[in-house]
Formats: C-alpha cells, structure tokens, sequence
C-alpha cells in the first residue's frame, strides 16, 4: 500500500456517502481504514476501488454482500486473465523452440 491517504472526512464528502457505508465496507474487509492519533484515514490504492463499490451501490443498488460477491468474482477474472497470458507466452515460446 502506499503512504498516501486521505481522510475519513474527506471521503465521506467526495463521495458522499454515510459513514455506516464505509464502514460495512471496512467490516466487509473490501478497504482498510487507517487510525492515526484517533484520525481516521483511507489510504488512496482504494479510492478506485471505493468509487466502484459507491456506483454499485447507490447507481445500480447492491447491497454489501453483493459487491462482496462481485468484487472476489472481478478478481478471479483478473486472476484467470493474468494465468492465461502466461501460458500464452509459455505456449509461444515452446513453439519457438520447437520449430
């Protein structure tokens, strides 16, 4: 993760979304929020993240179990994605090597 973060305050405001939504989502373990000198803070490698999460939500009206569900399910894609572009090039070399 990186060292910059913003705070609770300020993300509640950018978004505008209720504390208890950031909170499930933290309960949830889909972000982390950082205390610091009883400051509340979210680092910004899930600002991206959270503004899926908040369309999801609000646009499309999912509740926290289901971004739970779509979020492990985009990571497992993300996952299949990577492994197949692996064996692509594993498969590319084999072929280059065979001829």
């Amino acid at each position: 993760m990186s060292d910059k973060k913003i705070t609770y305050t300020e993300c509640l405001q950018i978004y505008q979304v209720e504390e208890t939504f950031l909170d499930a989502l933290q309960n949830s373990g889909l972000i982390e929020i950082v205390v610091e000198e009883k400051d509340k803070y979210i680092e910004y490698d899930y600002l991206q993240e959270i503004e899926q999460f908040v369309r999801w939500h609000y646009d499309l009206e999912i509740n926290i179990e289901g971004i739970e569900a779509l979020h492990h399910m985009l990571q497992q894609v993300q996952q299949l994605q990577e492994d197949v572009e692996r064996l692509r090039g594993e498969l590319k070399f084999y072929k280059s090597i065979s001829e």
